[in-house]
């Protein structure tokens, strides 16, 4: 087994896809979080002196978090089962992102009954239509993934989004009328090795 050494700033960012891919495989690895103040001194030591970075064995360094978190999905079962399902999930990966880029304006916002406005109107014309396809998605599956018949790393971001520390505070019922999705949620946090991640990882605001 590879030593991995996933280094990121100490919030949930986009280190975490990667972290909770790792807890639900059962792999071992050093999550380093490293505090804004020491980030200076780390800069120059990696590849685009940016993090997320994953190093293995303490000499190979993969940056870019989209990059990290499909590596360590494929090398872990998480991926799907064949070539083509593993397209669908990257498909199902870059909806996701999508989805985190149209969060941006949320938690720039400061003002709290501001950010309220901002994301039902990001609710409104993003999260749910996005939601309802992906509903009518899953009411085509027996299995109640997103791809195959077993969790693979698409379902992890999924989970990864709707249980944002935005998400906690502000979108208490944004799935509300996407029961299969919810559920599809509610089994990845309920995985007995991300289940016992997040209730002992650092509490954070991002």
């Amino acid at each position: 087994m590879p030593h991995y050494k996933l280094i990121y700033f100490n919030v949930r960012g986009r280190a975490e896809l990667s972290r909770l891919i790792l807890h639900c495989a059962n792999v071992p690895f050093e999550d380093f979080r490293v505090e804004h103040s020491e980030w200076p001194a780390l800069k120059n030591g990696m590849p685009f002196k940016q993090i997320p970075v994953l190093e293995i064995d303490g000499d190979k360094m993969l940056a870019q978090s989209n990059s990290i978190a499909r590596y360590l999905a494929l090398h872990h079962g998480l991926a799907g089962s064949n070539d083509w399902e593993q397209s669908q999930a990257d498909m199902f990966i870059d909806c996701v992102y999508d989805l985190h880029a149209g969060m941006r304006p949320i938690a720039r916002e400061k003002d709290p009954e501001k950010q309220k406005e901002v994301f039902r109107a990001v609710n409104q014309e993003m999260i749910q239509p996005h939601a309802k396809r992906i509903e009518q998605h899953l009411n085509q599956k027996d299995s109640g993934f997103l791809v195959g018949n077993a969790v693979t790393w698409a379902d992890i971001a999924y989970f990864a989004y709707f249980t944002t520390p935005i998400m906690e505070n502000l979108g208490a019922q944004v799935l509300d009328d996407h029961p299969k999705l919810k559920k599809l949620v509610q089994h990845v946090g309920e995985i007995p090795s991300i289940k016992k991640y997040i209730e002992t990882r650092p509490v954070t605001t991002r």
